[in-house]
């Protein structure tokens, strides 16, 4: 068994300060906006340290995305969420900022540090190859994407949209309540008669 010397130790605490810092940044301020300097201050590490071990930003930045996505998957995981059974809520209610996260990479074109080469984490393939091997098929169909596909739109659109439709429509929480139902059931409805038509 090999040991771990406290050299290895303090490695894997700083890259979990700046990977956890970074997950916290990126919720709220785009990938093209954050700089190294803001994530080492927020971790309170020297920023020289994100160079040693990541390489550079981008090295930080993907580390962080597939530990974001590798969370966004087990927090469903634990609440049996696949599917065959979505939930009655808005997925981004469940996974934090992780939504958000994704929002603000997508719009600053960084789509190599959100879907890396090789990476199974994202949930959407992970629901698309599910479905699948459901129908019992040897690859996906356009229709198994699309449900998938239209369920991320809502999901995304959901968390970008709902602080301006709650302001410019003047929904009040019991509203508000009833407007994010509504969402829910027509993405869920909408997802299953889409794979309906599957054969």
């Amino acid at each position: 068994m090999k040991k771990t010397t406290s050299k290895n130790k303090g490695r894997k605490s700083v890259e979990k300060r700046l990977i956890d810092s970074t997950e916290e940044l990126v919720a709220s301020i785009s990938p093209n906006q954050l700089t190294i300097r803001d994530i080492a201050d927020h971790a309170g590490v020297n920023h020289g340290q994100i160079h040693h071990y990541f390489g550079n930003k981008e090295g930080l930045l993907k580390a962080t995305y597939r530990q974001m996505a590798f969370e966004h998957g087990e927090q469903l995981d634990r609440r049996d969420i696949s599917a065959n059974n979505l939930p009655d809520m808005a997925l981004s209610d469940i996974t934090n900022d992780y939504f958000s996260a994704i929002i603000r990479a997508v719009l600053d074109n960084k789509m190599d540090v959100v879907v890396q080469e090789n990476d199974n984490l994202h949930v959407s393939r992970k629901m698309v190859n599910e479905i699948t091997a459901l129908k019992g098929l040897k690859k996906p169909s356009p229709e198994i994407k699309a449900a998938v596909a239209l369920t991320m739109c809502i999901e995304f659109g959901l968390t970008a949209m709902k602080p301006y439709i709650e302001k410019v429509l003047d929904l009040n929480d019991a509203e508000m309540e009833i407007f994010i139902q509504t969402i829910v059931d027509v993405r869920t409805s909408e997802f299953k008669k889409l794979l309906e038509d599957v054969k």
